[in-house]
């Protein structure tokens, strides 16, 4: 395997400008984005209207190198472990390089038709794609984000950008409205963003998410923490303390950082599902959609979307791995669960109702919201829960890691399936309509199949992907989800899944409504009939974007394994060797499978021939990595007798600085009370 960059275990040894220079490198995606978008600015102000075309093949170009840089990153094992870059404000791991990929696509597709779309409505302008560029810049921030200095930064770089897009078109007064609207409701979200990332150091001390997720317990057990401070308000309120007056000055230094702390996150989750448009933060949301321009609104719902949730895993799953935080009575896993069932259910009824396409569109991407948020509170559910049972202590472990793990793959698999279909809506809206006259009503698609059938059939497709309809990529998506949320035994979860699915069904109506409208009502004729948009671009981004659908629904195992690569080790610091253990098993276990495969193969074949039957004790199917098999009830693991049960590798917690030293491990290793611990 080439090394992409410099060898991640050595950066002590470089000077301060070479370790600058090391840390680019890792990050020469993001700075090949960030560079372009200023080359594109630079390039503007120099050239005529008659260069618009050659400005988006060069910014096309410039995200053709930041991909091709990520992919090599995405095969390198250097970045198993994760990479520290600029003192822990960024980190390079199979998570974020994933996403950037994902971004990257995104951009490079609205770009492929941005610029027709605004050609043809009259409102050109050459900004337009380092705006674009500006605004992936940000998001891929939001990817590395290390800091909660670093989420802000990556929130306030994507949303000042598509602001500006949002009110672009200056021949249309929705667009202006629209912008207007987004930009309030934006700056109050930025406002709590702030007051709660203040709140949080004011209690803590520290911006750095994985040394936040190590100062959060000490917070609620311990000497001097919150159950110390209610021991002694019970003793003062039944006159039992000895000296009243100093039990009361430790209870208030005891409470103060809880009273900051509890209110920092609610702050920062209510700004973050503001820009994920999570009920009842979403109001603002098919306003915006429908007056932006339409290229703006496809990476609104894609690419901004993924960034936000990108934010909600690293703080909500990653940093706040806390029994007391997830469960009652401070458990936000509790609140966000309900907003979840909201979320899905007002996005779909609001949906149902809808006759604009665009705003039908923009409701359902509040459903879809919903359906990922499952994925986020099973995480957060694993991640500090037992298996219990007759399983041993290690097993528990390996079991709700191994789950945990899993539930952050299918919100991957979800983000980039998500992402593909919404692009190819989007653009199919945007190529139907031009010179300043746009098919939003639903009436208006009548009969497009006659007109345009590979581009109504790639809609379908699309369509049916966002619908969850096999075997097109976003039935695995919500499978995943859905399947990951039952097997946990939290009634929360199981109704979250039940609402789901009751969801699901809702949603194929106004999906069903927008196929039959196409294929089963005679075109408009005469004055009614809809222009379509010049150029190429959004053709090839709705016809690529149903490929890619089928593609990865028929073969999803790629796309899989490299979601369940980036998954593994989720809050464990950046270069751990627990973080590096699970992501290297992880592989191992991916390319054992790859190996038995022809061996499988060829004993079956070979069973066939002989007319041999299985035997009865044959072998069970092979687990993936990262999930337990199913555990029946009441039912004790089988072991070998008189064989301890064998311990492995990096799965007990990291011992915190201040600890007592490790006592020598007994044969059955104690239960923690507590999950691992990065």
């Amino acid at each position: 395997m080439i090394a992409f960059g410099p060898e991640a275990s050595q950066p002590e040894t470089l000077g301060r400008g070479a370790q600058a220079l090391a840390d680019m490198i890792h990050l020469a995606p993001m700075m090949l984005v960030a560079v372009w978008s200023l080359l594109q600015l630079l390039a503007d102000a120099f050239s005529d209207p008659g260069t618009r075309k050659f400005e988006r093949r060069v910014a096309l170009t410039g995200l053709g190198f930041a991909a091709v840089a990520a992919a090599l990153q995405l095969g390198d094992v250097q970045y198993d472990a994760g990479v520290e870059v600029f003192s822990g404000f960024l980190i390079v791991d199979p998570m974020s390089i994933l996403l950037d990929l994902t971004v990257l696509a995104i951009t490079a597709g609205t770009v492929m038709f941005a610029g027709d779309f605004a050609r043809s409505h009259r409102f050109e302008y050459g900004e337009q794609e380092a705006l674009l560029l500006i605004a992936a810049f940000g998001v891929m921030i939001l990817n590395h984000a290390g800091t909660l200095l670093a989420l802000f930064l990556g929130i306030e770089t994507m949303s000042i950008a598509v602001y500006v897009m949002v009110g672009a078109r200056w021949n249309s007064g929705r667009s202006s409205e629209a912008a207007l609207k987004y930009f309030i409701m934006g700056a109050f979200s930025s406002g709590l963003l702030v007051m709660g990332i203040a709140l949080l150091y004011g209690a803590t001390g520290t911006m750095d998410l994985a040394e936040l997720s190590q100062r959060v317990s000490p917070l609620f057990s311990g000497k001097g923490s919150w159950g110390a401070a209610m021991t002694d308000i019970v003793s003062l309120h039944l006159g039992q303390a000895a000296h009243p007056d100093a039990a009361r000055d430790r209870a208030i230094v005891a409470l103060a950082p809880v009273a900051l702390f509890i209110p920092g996150v609610l702050l920062v989750v209510a700004a973050l599902l503001f820009k994920v448009s999570a009920v009842p933060f979403h109001m603002w949301t098919p306003d915006a959609y429908d007056g932006a321009p339409t290229p703006t609104t496809a990476f609104m719902a894609a690419a901004v979307k993924l960034g936000g949730f990108a934010a909600l895993l690293k703080f909500l799953v990653g940093t706040l791995q806390t029994a007391r935080l997830v469960h009652h009575p401070y458990g936000w896993a509790t609140v966000v669960g309900i907003l979840a069932i909201v979320t899905m259910t007002v996005g779909n009824v609001a949906a149902i109702r809808q006759k604009n396409v665009k705003r039908l569109l923009a409701y359902s991407s509040v459903a879809h919201v919903g359906y990922l948020l499952v994925g986020i509170v099973a995480a957060a559910f694993f991640y500090v829960d037992r298996a219990g049972g007759q399983l041993t202590e290690v097993d528990q472990v390996l079991w709700s890691r191994g789950n945990g793990d899993l539930a952050v793959a299918s919100v991957l698999y979800y983000l980039v399936t998500y992402g593909v279909a919404t692009m190819g809506t989007f653009a199919c809206v945007a190529f139907y309509g031009a010179h300043k006259k746009e098919a939003t009503s639903l009436h208006q698609w009548a009969g497009m199949a006659q007109r345009h059938p590979g581009i109504a059939l790639s809609m379908t497709i699309c369509l049916l992907s966002l619908m969850g309809m096999p075997p097109i990529a976003g039935f695995f998506g919500k499978l995943g989800l859905f399947r990951v949320a039952m097997t946990s035994g939290d009634a929360l979860l199981r109704w979250m899944v039940i609402f789901g699915v009751l969801n699901s069904v809702v949603g194929a109506a106004y999906y069903l409504r927008i196929i039959v409208t196409m294929y089963f009502r005679p075109p408009l004729q005469g004055e009614d009939e809809v222009e379509v948009l010049e150029g190429h671009g959004a053709r090839v981004v709705v016809v690529v974007a149903a490929a890619l659908s089928v593609l990865a629904g028929v073969g999803a195992r790629p796309l899989l394994d490299a979601c369940r690569v980036a998954a593994a080790g989720t809050g464990y610091r950046a270069g751990s060797p627990t973080r590096l253990e699970r992501v290297t098993a992880v592989r191992d276990a991916i390319a054992a499978r790859g190996e038995d495969a022809p061996e499988a193969e060829e004993a079956a074949e070979a069973e066939e021939a002989t007319g041999a039957e299985p035997a009865d004790d044959a072998a069970p199917a092979d687990v993936p990595e990262g999930e337990a098999p199913e555990k029946p009830e009441g039912e004790a693991p089988e072991k070998p007798e008189g064989e301890a049960p064998e311990k492995l590798e990096g799965e007990a917690p990291e011992k915190l600085e201040g600890d007592a030293p490790a006592e020598p491990a007994p044969q059955k290793p104690a239960k923690p009370s507590e999950p691992p611990r990065p």
